[in-house]
Order: C-alpha cells, then sequence, then structure tokens
C-alpha cells in the first residue's frame, strides 16, 4: 500500500477505502489470491490477473457509488448515472443499473465487505451473493455476521460458501416471520423477445396468483391436447399430438386470446397494434424491435386483422399536418416508431412506447407538426431537451437531403448526434 499526504487509500467521506497506489497504479495486494509461486508461470499469472481483478472491481465500485450521489452524468451528458454508464461501457442496462446499485449499498453500508474486496479476500461474485440475499428485512442481521461469511469464504468453495449465505438469508427471514408466499412483490413475469423471433418468457408466482394461473393454464392444457387427440384420430395420425409443454403454450395463447374479446372499464376491447417493416430493397420483413418476421407469421397477422391501410389526411399526406394540429396524430407516432424505433437521444434505450413526439423547432414558436421536425424523446431526455443552454435542431449535414437526423448542443458546446434504434451513433466533436 503507498503512503504518504495524498495517499488514496485513506478513507473516503463514506468511511471506505479507495484501493488504488500512486500515479494510478494497482495498490500491493495481500489477501487470499496472493501467495507461493502455482509451479507455472501460466497458472501464476492467473492468480494475478484474478488479484487485478478483485483490486479493479472494487476501485470501480468506489466510482459507481461516487457518481451516484452526484448530477455530474446529467449535467454533462443529458443521462441518469447507469444509463451513462451502460453506453460507455457497452453494457447491458440492467447489468450496468445493478452493478451501480450494489456499489452504493457496498460502500454505504458493508464496509467490511468492500475491504474485504480490495484486498483480494472476496471477489465481485461474493459481493453480488450477498448483496442478494441480505434484502431489507434482514440487512442489519447479515451485516453483523459479515466477519464469519468473510472467512467461511476463504476456506469454502464459492458455491458451497453461495448456499450457505443464502441458508443464513433463509433462517433469519423465517424467524422473523416472513412469508415468501403471502409478498405480492415475488410476483415477476419477463418477455424478452430476441432478433430470431422467439420470445423468452421468464418469471415467478407466488400466492393466490400462482395457483390461479397454474390450474386455469393446466385445464386448457388439457382441452388442447384433448382436441389433437380427437384430430389425429380422425386424421389417422396426419395430425400430431403436441408434447405437454408446447400444449401449454398454446392454452396460454388461447387463455390470451378469450380474455382480449372481453371489454375494458371503458367499454373498450384490448387492441394489439404490430408495426411490420418491409424492406424494400432485401423483401425483409421485422417488426419494430428489428426482430424477424417470416412470411407465415405474417399471415396469422393479417388473418387476425392486426394490419389495416393508413388512412389518409384531406391533403392526401399523413405525415404533415403544419399548424392544424399540435400533437403527433397517430399515423405520425407510427412513422416515428419505424423510423426513429426509440428515444433519439444517444445511448437510450427507451423503446417507442415510452417516449413523447418532441417538436425541434417548437410549436409555441410557430414550429410545425411534420414528421420532419417530429422526434421521439423519452420523458427524461424531452426535459433535458428543454433545459437552458441545450439546443436540438434538424441535422442538415447528413449528406442525404431525405435523411432526418437531429444534434443536440451541450451547454459546454458539445455536440451530440441523434440515434437509431439498432444503430450505435457516437458524439461528434464540437
Amino acid at each position: 500500500m503507498s503512503t504518504g499526504e495524498s495517499n488514496p487509500n485513506q478513507p473516503n467521506s463514506d468511511g471506505n477505502r479507495c484501493d488504488s497506489g500512486r500515479d494510478g497504479e494497482p495498490a500491493a495486494i495481500s489477501g487470499d489470491l496472493v501467495g507461493a509461486s502455482e509451479g507455472a508461470p501460466e497458472l501464476d499469472e492467473l492468480v494475478a490477473i484474478a488479484a487485478q481483478r478483485c483490486r479493479l472491481d472494487h476501485r470501480e465500485s468506489v466510482l459507481l457509488a461516487e457518481i451516484a450521489q452526484t448530477d455530474v452524468c446529467d449535467v454533462l451528458h443529458g443521462h441518469h448515472p447507469n444509463v451513462w454508464f451502460a453506453d460507455r461501457t457497452r453494457q447491458a442496462r440492467y447489468t450496468a443499473s445493478s452493478r451501480m446499485r450494489t456499489a452504493q449499498r457496498l460502500h454505504n453500508r458493508c464496509g467490511e465487505l468492500a475491504d474485504a474486496l480490495a484486498a483480494g479476500v472476496v471477489g465481485w461474485q461474493h459481493v453480488v451473493v450477498f448483496d442478494r440475499a441480505a434484502n431489507s428485512r434482514i440487512r442489519a442481521a447479515m451485516i453483523e455476521l459479515l466477519p464469519g461469511i468473510i472467512n467461511l469464504a476463504q476456506v469454502a468453495t464459492f458455491e458451497r460458501w453461495s448456499q450457505e449465505v443464502r441458508g443464513i438469508a433463509d433462517r433469519l427471514d423465517q424467524d422473523g416471520g416472513y412469508d415468501p408466499a403471502t409478498d405480492p412483490t415475488n410476483n415477476q413475469l419477463h418477455l424478452v423477445p430476441t432478433t430470431g423471433g422467439i420470445t423468452y418468457i421468464s418469471g415467478q408466482l407466488v400466492g393466490e396468483l400462482a395457483l390461479t394461473i397454474k390450474q386455469l393454464i393446466d385445464g386448457e392444457t388439457d382441452r388442447v391436447l384433448t382436441r389433437y387427440r380427437s384430430d389425429a384420430e380422425a386424421s389417422d395420425g396426419d395430425i400430431p399430438v403436441p408434447s405437454r409443454a408446447q400444449a401449454a403454450a398454446e392454452a396460454l395463447g388461447e387463455l390470451v386470446d378469450r380474455a382480449s374479446s372481453i371489454p375494458d372499464a371503458t367499454g373498450k376491447l384490448p387492441e394489439p397494434e404490430i408495426v411490420v417493416i418491409l424492406n424494400d430493397q432485401t423483401g425483409d420483413l421485422t417488426d419494430d424491435d428489428g426482430n424477424h418476421l417470416s412470411p407465415v407469421i405474417l399471415r396469422f397477422i393479417i388473418a387476425a386483422g392486426l394490419i389495416r391501410p393508413l388512412e389518409m389526411a384531406g391533403s392526401g399526406d399523413p405525415l404533415r399536418m403544419g399548424r392544424t394540429l399540435r400533437c403527433a396524430n397517430r399515423h405520425q407516432r407510427r412513422a416515428l416508431t419505424v423510423r426513429d424505433g426509440g428515444c433519439l437521444f444517444p445511448g437510450c434505450g427507451r423503446p417507442a412506447h415510452w417516449c413523447d413526439a418532441h417538436h425541434a423547432d417548437h410549436w409555441d414558436t410557430n414550429g410545425p407538426t411534420d414528421i420532419e421536425n417530429l422526434a421521439l424523446l423519452c420523458r427524461h431526455h424531452h426535459r433535458v431537451t428543454h433545459r437552458p443552454g441545450w439546443a436540438m435542431t434538424r441535422d442538415q449535414d447528413t449528406g442525404d437531403p431525405n435523411e432526418i437526423r437531429f444534434r443536440w448542443r451541450t451547454p459546454t458546446g458539445r455536440l451530440l448526434e441523434s440515434q437509431r434504434h439498432h444503430q450505435r451513433s457516437k458524439p461528434a466533436a464540437a
């Protein structure tokens, strides 16, 4: 560890150390990862890399915790810290946000664990496991047990250590009278579409909701299988009987389809709107997330009545309303969904349905409601654009007069180029 008046390893305002030496060099490490030679230079190098990774993870967590408490990312770049971090480090938004939240809790509440990470006694995976196990109900009790938990990490495999930590957390929760089956926050559902046309479904259900949905899907699955068996018998086996897993997926679809025929509280039927984009050069069909759609899928969409012809305005042009309409109409919203794909602010991943249709030339200063003057911005970046010192204009230097792009000038004079979703844009030099 380096010493001196400017020692960066002195505690910061939160009482935690920034473990790096002078001139940005990593400080020496005295933890579990440093020891005698492993007998081969390749093995020694791998151990040294692991020790270095612990130091870097610790230092990164210190910085993440610090910027999370400031507005530096918002002031300089118009982003929340987690969004800026994800964009600049090429990480998934969820991964970056999760790492930032873990870093904050680590340095605000678990100084001993942060020191253990800096010393190489534990790795970042240990920190993540402890942070997830130490929920708000039992965090104080888990922190009291940290010395023993850290010592256990030095003698147990990571798998065994993780199992023990989760077991401790479960026992503390049960002693406190917590019943996960009665906690509605445990009901979660995630739908993740992929560019290959597959959507992954994951989640968990508890309590009455879990019992109700399971019974409904099981009952509908039995009816689907009964229908297939009848068809198989009538066709002498030409119509095969699917697996129960496939039947369950079809059962879920039929349940949702039937529910969509029931009006909501306002008397309207739930009506999905699917945007299909045809590439006139390649003939490829995609949805507005860029996922491939086969002609077979498109035929089902058409048969379901989910595609409608574009209604034209009196002028014959639904995309240019001039000063006759302040807010973008639904045809312009559809066109913006296809063109922009989501928030145009560079690095933002908010989808189109989370966005406002912003007038680059403000409506209040006679800006028209025309497609060339409209841009999708999420609510946060819409507010950023209206801040004093920020200016958004249409980019006239794209090289293609028909291409519609925008740029921002920040209060410091930096230029930011608008993005298109599925394309990454880089800030231009001022």
